[in-house]
């Protein structure tokens, strides 16, 4: 494990309720791995259900964490603010099941193409053992025009 609690909001601009990872497992410039415990009071949890949009929402905030990871990691660059992304498509959303309340989940994104402030990734989520749902993002930076790679 790379970081939690406190270290991965440092690396994220999003604050809670909306936070969608728990803990980096790993993460470089081409793959990044997040893992989240489900709490049952999860905005994105309903009739027991962690939804959909959480599932995309885990993939997106697993792309920011790297970003985060990245630009804190290089030489110098310790104290650079960690840009706000925005979801500019999603394409081939794949819902398999929703987990569980209580469940873990394991997000993985793995960077198909970047250039400049934009990102496309694809992003798979797993729980159990299982997938739960995969897509594929295009993502855009849009403060300080920072670029992890």
């Amino acid at each position: 494990m790379l970081a939690s609690g406190d270290m991965i909001l440092a690396l994220i601009p999003q604050r809670p309720p909306m936070v969608m990872v728990g803990k980096l497992m790993a993460c470089d410039e081409k793959s990044t791995t997040t893992s989240l415990t489900i709490n049952e009071n999860n905005v994105f949890v309903s009739r027991n259900l962690f939804s959909p949009s959480g599932l995309l929402e885990s993939m997106a905030q697993t792309a920011a964490l790297r970003t985060g990871w990245l630009l804190r990691n290089k030489p110098g660059d310790a104290n650079i603010n960690i840009p706000v992304g925005v979801i500019g498509s999603i394409k081939n959303f794949k819902l398999i099941f929703q987990p569980a309340a209580d469940a873990e989940i394991i997000t993985t994104i793995n960077v198909e193409y970047e250039f400049g402030n934009a990102t496309l990734i694809s992003g798979k989520v797993e729980s159990g053992g299982r997938l739960a749902a995969e897509a594929e993002m295009q993502i855009f930076l849009t403060e300080n025009g920072a670029s992890p790679s």
